[in-house]
């Protein structure tokens, strides 16, 4: 694997010069500067010793943010005459100790050689991902590189605010959710023991929502060591099966009837169809081959099976109009206005029209999901609490029957 490599070189005129490139060994470092007419004074790995560095902070893929703020920033560099070479070693300064910085300047040193940017990006996908990577090599061939670095810069700032808005609203019926479990549990296992304890010294009938709360902290208590471990499998074991490509059109099957959050699914998707095929659109990238690529972007088997079906049937001569059959999740008002743009050779600003509907359904939702999901909440809490109400009040009433016979 590559790394970093300082070195100490002369050029022609005996100056001496100081820097750093990623190469796989030392002798290739040293073929390399040969071949740009330096003399090897010195080559060795560059250590680094960043408490960032050694603690492995950040993880091992980047965050969508600072991605955007990369994007962002190649773009203007480009705008204003900055060679491409140069701009990622400016940025990459800015990331010295993280990731990022290191895969800026393996670009850089890949762009050195000759090869194209979109190639030297794709092999980190870890950081740009294949639609990155597509409308960056159309950008390339169409000379659009900077308008094409600001639409994806867009498109990513969009998908994390809609994904915030989505986290923001879930927040509170999880937190609900939470502590009243918690609740639940602890006055399952440590509150209505006691009760019970203490009616059963009066020889007090307990109802059955009282011995239902006890049976329940029995196996609690008793199996505990059995329950949390398996807790904590079956939920390993469901991500695993979530993540199986196997299931995922089974899962993206499933959640899409999941009311309320299928249909928040569904325009989630299809914004993130109008955002990506409006990038690549602007880039050059023909329509179909546009289409092909963002059926594995939306996130969604289902939707993406759809679109493909849109690409097969525009590649067999078929009309957008036609194709609306198959198109089960596509509202017509986005078909058809496609459909006005591809008549009109006027798509990539039709592509901005429906990119911003959709953007604007999704943050409406998105903001409402909180008092949508509020009933549901609710109706979850209140039967909790009514089976713990009952199972300590109720007793009490028997008691209180006792005490006067």
């Amino acid at each position: 694997m590559p790394q970093q490599y300082k070195y100490k070189v002369r050029d022609k005129s005996g100056e001496l010069i100081l820097g750093t490139v990623r190469g796989e060994d030392e002798s290739s470092v040293e073929s390399y500067l040969e071949s740009l007419d330096l003399i090897p004074i010195q080559i060795r790995p560059k250590r680094d010793f960043s408490i960032r560095k050694i603690l492995r902070f950040g993880g091992s893929k980047p965050k969508s943010e600072d991605v955007v703020l990369i994007t962002r920033k190649m773009s203007t560099l480009y705008r204003a005459g900055i060679p491409i070479l140069k701009s990622l070693e400016i940025i990459a300064e800015q990331y010295e100790d993280a990731m990022l910085g290191d895969v800026l300047l393996s670009i850089r040193d890949d762009l050195e050689r000759g090869e194209h940017l979109s190639d030297c990006m794709a092999k980190h996908p870890t950081v740009f991902t294949h639609i990155y990577v597509s409308s960056v090599r159309a950008a390339e061939a169409s000379g659009k590189l900077d308008i094409v670095l600001d639409s994806l810069a867009e498109s990513m700032e969009q998908e994390l605010v809609t994904r915030e808005e989505v986290k923001k609203a879930l927040r509170y019926p999880i937190t609900v959710m939470i502590a009243i479990s918690v609740a639940f549990v602890i006055l399952t296992i440590f509150v209505v023991p006691k009760f019970t304890q203490f009616y059963a010294s009066y020889d007090a009938d307990l109802p059955a929502p009282t011995r239902l709360i006890v049976a329940i902290s029995n196996i609690f208590k008793n199996l505990w060591y059995i329950i949390f471990p398996g807790i904590t499998l079956v939920i390993y074991g469901l991500r695993k099966l979530l993540k199986n490509p196997a299931m995922k059109p089974y899962v993206d099957s499933f959640a899409l009837k999941i009311p309320i959050i299928g249909t928040l699914l569904v325009k989630s998707a299809l914004s993130r169809f109008s955002h990506v095929l409006s990038v690549l659109v602007a880039s050059g990238t023909p329509l179909i081959q546009s289409l092909d690529i963002v059926k594995e972007a939306v996130g969604n088997h289902v939707i993406g099976n759809e679109i493909g079906k849109m690409s097969e049937g525009m590649r067999e001569g078929r009309t957008l109009a036609e194709c609306k059959p198959h198109m089960k999740h596509f509202p017509k008002l986005a078909l058809s206005l496609m459909h006005v743009g591809l008549e009109s050779g006027s798509l990539e600003l039709t592509l901005k029209e429906i990119r911003r509907f959709f953007d604007r359904e999704v943050q409406y939702m998105s903001s409402r999901l909180t008092s949508l999901l509020e009933p549901f909440v609710l109706i979850i809490v209140a039967g909790m609490v009514l089976v713990l109400a009952l199972a300590i009040f109720l007793p009490m009433w028997n008691l209180i029957s006792v005490f006067k016979s």
